[in-house]
């Protein structure tokens, strides 16, 4: 190709692009709203169920969407929630029974996310159903906690090691992660990193909008988020010595990282670290179109 043709060619391509654009920004607009309802949590302390009702709690926050033309919208959205586990949900299962754990945490997202819509509505139409997948990007923020109850008959307490002082705390919740509750950061297990509480993760998810009128769009959706932790619960890997906890964090910190009648033998599970953690995020979004970018054309007298 000479220089000519390459000129030729850069021109043409310019031209689509820059026709492509100016379309894109005379249907693209900005929408801004509120979203409202649920949250809950999959891993150890909810047997790796999907959906478990009981660990959904209310969910809600700030949304925004960009909308370029009629098939891409970026959107930024930061929503509170909450998710919690608890063996006792099931007890009838021996090795949730004896593990006796449970945990309840807020939990921040701020999500950076692409829909796709998977129809177009009608230029012509102010209203109609469009079904959409998203993905993207999210950041989320988590600190699990558990209740403390006190039990003079504890395993862990051996009389001496100050474990009867702490019958005051009785239904306290206890935040987990200083508490190192797998041995993290003590010094026979300090091969262990203490989790960090911003953790990164993966929406995926399918959604439903409803265009009211022009400016109106409500939306469904649910999206579950793919962590890289397995800790949003504080349960991972396997016991380890409580006296290394206990030596370390105090007899609340052993007390906590195994609350059955009986220790477990040190090395044997606690979860399943090959399995991370997820969450999911679902309800209604409500927004306005805010602006209608227009492009306006050169005219000729």
């Amino acid at each position: 190709m000479n220089m000519r043709n390459g000129l030729l060619l850069g021109v043409f391509l310019f031209t689509i692009s820059s026709s492509q654009a100016q379309r894109w920004m005379r249907e693209s607009s900005l929408d801004f709203g509120i979203f409202a309802g649920g949250s809950n949590y999959t891993g150890e302390l909810s047997n790796y169920k999907f959906f478990e009702p009981k660990s959904t709690h209310f969910a809600a926050g700030l949304v925004t969407r960009y909308n370029i033309g009629n098939r891409f919208t970026f959107k930024i959205s930061a929503i509170r929630g909450s998710v919690s586990g608890n063996d006792e949900w099931y007890s009838d299962i021996e090795e949730n029974r004896l593990r006796n754990l449970h945990f309840k945490s807020v939990l921040w997202d701020f999500t950076a996310g692409l829909d796709v819509n998977l129809r177009l509505l009608d230029k012509g139409k102010q209203r109609g159903m469009v079904p959409y997948f998203t993905t993207g990007f999210s950041v989320f923020k988590f600190n699990p906690e558990a209740q403390f109850f006190y039990n003079i008959n504890s395993p862990h307490n051996t009389g001496v090691n100050g474990y009867t002082t702490l019958s005051g705390r009785d239904g306290e919740w206890v935040n987990l992660q200083p508490l190192s509750t797998e041995g993290q950061q003590t010094a026979e297990y300090n091969d262990l990193k203490r989790y960090s509480l911003t953790q990164m993760a993966v929406p995926i998810g399918l959604g439903l909008k409803c265009y009211m009128n022009k400016h109106w769009i409500v939306a469904l959706e649910y999206a579950v988020r793919k962590t890289f932790t397995d800790y949003m619960d504080d349960v991972s890997g396997k016991y380890a010595e409580p006296f290394y906890i206990e030596s370390q964090y105090g007899p609340i910190a052993s007390a906590m990282a195994d609350p059955s009648n009986s220790i477990h033998e040190t090395g044997t599970d606690r979860g399943n670290s090959k399995n991370k953690d997820w969450y999911g995020i679902f309800g209604l979004s409500l927004t306005y179109r805010l602006s209608t970018a227009k492009v306006k054309c050169f005219q000729f007298k």
